[in-house]
């Protein structure tokens, strides 16, 4: 069985007026919850030492993929050492993004129109040929700025890719040409964009003083911790709801569909911070993408954003904003 990207959400929203122009840093703090005090082992020499007791889901799961962790560079599967050291801490991921943009929210634009008394005399209100959200648009952009996390140090051969699904995927466009030279092409495509990853890309400080060495991060080769984070997406909504009813009797003998508005937010809208976290189907046998039932551990997530320009502050809510 191959890896399982499967996958549990976390979204923190903010509540933002329109027409804003919004820049500054957001951060983005993810930790295995399950402290030292609780005597438990980091998630990989977790999974290491009590493979045979997993459940199909979890053993298929990304990023095992039916073979016990951790598999080194040439392909050995390996006892991360760290049994019995409580070390789940070591499972965090910290990210810097430098997030920019607004929103314009402008009023609907509709069909023609009708009103729709249904049977019994429920009032439908009125009725539109269609519904159309033109004027709405988001301008929020997002640049991963670092990374910080301790498993980067996975094996990097062909059939170990744990480090590079990790990775948050960036695209650079060149400078002097809208198409790649023949020199570019290795690292630009046809269109001018080059994507990259960040895995990791802070030091670590070795004046930590006489250790065990499997703890001794400057070392690679141990930094093989997990990390539960498939991707963090950055981006601008507002509520839009309609409701429709296809061919309605006594709508003076209108056919087709037709569409009422329940709500739509033009004073507000949400910046949108959304986590996909590794998990896994208990059963197993999902497909790629499937929807996580299980996630593998608990986690403390951690958003904060500091704008700078016309809105210096924002709540963020892990429900979304009604009013």
């Amino acid at each position: 069985m191959g890896n399982i990207p499967q996958y549990g959400k976390y979204i923190a929203y903010a509540r933002v007026p329109p027409d804003r122009l919004l820049s500054g840093l957001l951060t983005v703090n993810i930790r295995n919850s399950y402290d030292n005090s609780d005597n438990k082992d980091d998630t990989n020499q977790a999974y290491y030492d009590h493979w045979d007791r997993l459940s199909t889901g979890q053993k298929q799961s990304y990023p095992y993929g039916d073979t016990r962790p951790l598999t080194n560079v040439s392909d050995v599967v390996e006892d991360p050492g760290r049994g019995d050291k409580c070390q789940t801490f070591g499972d965090y991921d910290c990210f810097l993004f430098w997030v920019a943009g607004g929103m314009t929210l402008g009023s609907l634009t509709y069909g023609s129109s009708n009103s729709y008394e249904g049977p019994g005399g429920v009032d439908y209100g009125t009725l539109y040929a269609s519904i159309a959200d033109t004027r709405c648009n988001s301008y929020v952009r997002s640049h991963l700025i670092a990374r910080s996390n301790n498993a980067h140090g996975h094996g990097r051969d062909a059939s170990q890719n744990y480090l590079k699904s990790i990775g948050i995927k960036k695209e650079k466009a060149l400078v002097d040409d809208v198409v790649a030279t023949a020199a570019d092409t290795s690292t630009y495509g046809d269109d001018g964009i080059h994507t990259e990853y960040i895995y990791n890309n802070t030091m670590y400080s070795s004046f930590h003083g006489p250790n065990d060495n499997k703890f001794s991060l400057e070392n690679v080769g141990n930094n093989t911790f997990y990390t539960p984070v498939r991707d963090v997406s950055i981006y601008g909504s507002h509520r839009l709801s309609t409701t429709d009813l296809t061919d309605p009797t006594g709508y003076k003998d209108e056919e087709g569909t037709w569409y009422r508005v329940i709500h739509h937010d033009t004073t507000f809208w949400s910046l949108n911070v959304e986590v996909l976290l590794y998990g896994y189907i208990d059963g197993g046998g999902a497909g790629t993408g499937a929807v996580a039932d299980k996630i593998r551990t608990d986690y403390n997530i951690n958003v904060f954003y500091q704008p700078f320009g016309e809105t210096p502050e924002l709540d963020f809510s892990i429900t979304e904003w009604s009013t």
